[in-house]
């Protein structure tokens, strides 16, 4: 191939994958909180001064986001962050949902994907640091299920719900949110991470219908009556695909015969979202704690095996390739006597 046609492919590649520049730009001043100094005009010399960075790299960091509308330009020198394009980083809210997508990004799944040359050649494996990404992680579980939410509060006033468990709930923001519906009804979280758990233990002190207890979801079991709603959202991946079918039969001993679990998680091979889901099973596969992704024949034998019964399976990130679907108990069959 001629040195111009190498060239204008080069070129073309590097037009198509452009928009990298806007997650490590968002990355970067989400970390270091940068939206937020340059939210009314300011100078970078200015920034740099009052937050003690270099001058020269912050001068760069504001150019890259002039380029790509992240920053406008005004007079004498000074930039503005652009409240289109990332007025979500200059909001006071509780969480930081796209910081904590950004932070798993940028310093989880890149580097562990930048690493597969080596991964693939050695066939070592990374290791996930849960009490360092634990926060991160759980902050980013809770935003993928905001988009059940709805789903869950209809379910708990159709089926009079009065006992539910939440195995790996983070920091309990789901919890939370769910007690202020449903102040009544008695909730318990559980999550192998301490930090975790301390964290939701402070955040829900003022919810007298919230108990927490640090608890690995392959082998905990409730110490009281069971559950009429179980929610196991976002945890096939920590476990062994051989204890996984174990889990859900445990939990369908644990579970009132009329009872339901809510089960959210990534599809491997998932009709929606092909191009994330294979990205997240080949992040989740180059870890010697974590585990690839189900396929849905892979669920639908696990819940056959332990005597549930899977519906209503539903994509509610396409994009992600995450799905959602409820497991309940199969009847059980009595057998009318002979006459």
């Amino acid at each position: 191939m001629k040195d111009w046609q190498k060239a204008w492919k080069a070129r073309n590649w590097m037009k198509r994958n452009e928009s990298f520049l806007h997650t490590w730009h968002a990355y970067v001043g989400n970390e270091l909180d940068l939206f937020k100094a340059f939210k009314r005009p300011v100078t970078v010399q200015e920034v740099a001064v009052n937050k003690g960075l270099s001058e020269e790299l912050l001068q760069c960091w504001v150019e890259v986001g002039a380029s790509i509308n992240h920053l406008r330009k005004r007079t004498g020198e000074r930039y503005r962050t652009s409240k289109k394009n990332c007025g979500e980083f200059l909001e006071e809210v509780e969480g930081d949902g796209i910081g904590a997508l950004l932070k798993e990004m940028m310093e989880l799944h890149i580097p562990t994907l930048l690493s597969y040359p080596a991964f693939m050649k050695s066939n070592d494996r990374a290791y996930f640091n849960h009490e360092k990404y634990g926060n991160v992680v759980a902050e980013t579980s809770t935003l993928l299920e905001q988009f059940s939410i709805r789903r869950i509060k209809k379910t708990i006033r159709e089926r009079n719900i009065t006992r539910m468990i939440d195995l790996g709930c983070g920091y309990g923001g789901y919890l939370r949110k769910l007690a202020e519906v449903f102040p009544d009804i008695q909730m318990i979280g559980v999550d192998v991470n301490a930090n975790v758990i301390e964290h939701a233990r402070e955040a829900s002190k003022d919810y007298d219908n919230i108990t927490y207890i640090v608890g690995d979801a392959s082998n905990w079991k409730p110490d009281e009556d069971k559950a009429d709603l179980i929610l196991l959202h976002n945890i096939f991946h920590y476990l062994d695909p051989n204890e996984r079918g174990k889990l859900l039969e445990n939990l369908s001993h644990w579970l009132e015969q009329n009872g339901i679990i809510s089960v959210i998680t990534p599809i491997n091979g998932a009709e929606e979202g092909q191009a994330f889901s294979a990205a997240f099973n080949s992040f989740f596969a180059a870890h010697s704690n974590l585990y690839s992704l189900p396929n849905q024949l892979d669920i639908s034998h696990m819940a056959d095996e332990a005597g549930l019964k899977l519906s209503e399976y539903n994509p509610i990130v396409k994009e992600g390739g995450w799905y959602s679907f409820w497991l309940s108990p199969k009847p059980v069959y009595i057998p009318e006597p002979k006459k």
